[in-house]
């Protein structure tokens, strides 16, 4: 065997290898880092990943199960303007939304502070869905704006909240009631 095609060998486990993450080294995963590497995984069947307001919840094709506790909450969000699925706890594994790879404004309001604390342009995923990293047991008020398109919804992150938010539809904006 050449030493190129070893080199070319080995670097070819090494690539097949990071994709294939086994629940020891998921584990030590931050949260945060555990959804990035879930979507990864999205509809390729390696694992399947569940987002609850306090943890991420993962099991293994092989069976094998990992939960890693939230610091924050997630709120996975998929605007829509024409199709949706009904969703409570966000599975970035398995969920789609409509737009993929759209570019939009949103402007997100603490309404305990009436401070604003997101005002960006934003791009939603392969999958559809914009991941917000939020503080626990608050009260936000999400405003996202598509074209003339726009939605808005106050949206809590307690310990029972929605992690998946598909229900904020995208509808064409009245302007004249606004002076």
């Amino acid at each position: 065997m050449t030493k190129s095609l070893l080199i070319a060998t080995l670097l070819g486990l090494t690539a097949h290898s990071a994709l294939a993450m086994d629940a020891s080294e998921y584990r030590k995963l931050s949260a945060e880092q555990a959804l990035q590497q879930a979507h990864q995984w999205h509809r390729s069947g390696d694992a399947s990943v569940k987002v609850l307001p306090r943890q991420i919840d993962t099991e293994f094709a092989n069976g094998e199960k990992v939960s890693i506790p939230t610091e924050r909450h997630l709120l996975s969000i998929a605007p829509f303007v024409n199709q949706t699925h009904p969703c409570t706890f966000h599975v970035p594994t398995g969920c789609q939304g409509e737009l993929v790879d759209a570019q939009m404004h949103v402007m997100v309001k603490d309404l305990a502070t009436g401070e604003l604390v997101h005002n960006t342009m934003v791009r939603t995923q392969h999958d559809g869905f914009i991941d917000f990293w939020m503080p626990k047991d608050g009260r936000y008020e999400f405003m996202f704006h598509y074209g003339d398109l726009m939605a808005s919804e106050v949206l809590s992150t307690d310990a029972q909240s929605r992690t998946c938010i598909t229900n904020m539809q995208l509808t064409k904006t009245d302007h004249k009631h606004h002076h």
